[in-house]
């Protein structure tokens, strides 16, 4: 556990760059496609981190962010930047699968948190708990790793500044290593599930205008030849889905 402000600093450098390489550019650029304008929006981001997108959401207008996280090194340091830069953005620590109601908000969004559910009835019931912090016609936005992966494509990850690994056979849940480049280096385990079962759990637990949304890819110099092997078989998805008003 990160005690001091350079332990905490450190501790945000290495995870928060991920958000900086190419890959994480577009992510960002699809998250924030997908959650749309946030101006006068309450929202909260489970499986926040070190509330890189929490702070983010703030910055673009929502009037009420809070973020929850199962792992109180993170927790921790998303506080130790409030203190420092306040935004009034409120961080506990909650794990997904036990998820209270903190209240009804416009934005509910998880970031790659749906990946790691144990199976699919701890799936199921993480989205329904996602589900019961929406108000009636709000909308939920997670990222998960992408059902339709080229495994070929991935191999050549390294452009985007990461490099993903399958650790196991196929199967319903694929586990696989993603090794961030960079100094210093570090790794992570992930797991990419099959075809239908992320937007098949959200139309179980009764949302509807289940979506995926585009990959956007940031307009930028590097060009087509640069961004569009990530457009075909980019590491994440995006879906969308809205709670009912009754």
């Amino acid at each position: 556990m990160a005690e001091s402000d350079e332990q905490y600093d450190a501790l945000g450098a290495i995870y928060e760059r991920a958000k900086h390489i190419p890959t994480g550019l577009a992510e960002r650029a699809t998250l924030l496609s997908a959650v749309g304008d946030l101006r006068g929006r309450s929202v909260l981001d489970v499986a926040c981190g070190t509330g890189f997108y929490a702070r983010l959401f703030h910055d673009l207008g929502a009037v009420r962010v809070a973020g929850v996280d199962s792992a109180g090194e993170m927790i921790g340091y998303a506080k130790h930047v409030e203190e420092r830069e306040p935004r009034g953005i409120t961080f506990e620590q909650h794990d997904a699968t036990a998820l209270p109601v903190l209240g009804e908000f416009d934005v509910v969004t998880a970031v790659w948190l749906l990946g790691y559910a144990d199976d699919v009835p701890a799936l199921d019931a993480m989205i329904g708990n996602l589900k019961a912090n929406l108000a009636p016609g709000g909308r939920l936005v997670v990222l998960v790793p992408n059902p339709d992966a080229d495994w070929d494509l991935l191999g050549q990850y390294g452009r985007y500044g990461y490099e993903i690994t399958r650790t196991g056979p196929p199967a319903v849940k694929q586990p696989v290593t993603v090794h961030v480049l960079g100094d210093p280096p570090f790794d992570f385990d992930s797991f990419y599930w099959e075809r239908g079962v992320f937007d098949g759990a959200l139309t179980r637990a009764g949302l509807v205008e289940v979506a995926r949304q585009p990959t956007v890819t940031p307009d930028d110099d590097r060009g087509e030849e640069f961004w569009g092997p990530l457009r075909q078989s980019p590491s994440f998805a995006v879906f969308t889905a809205v709670r009912g008003e009754s």
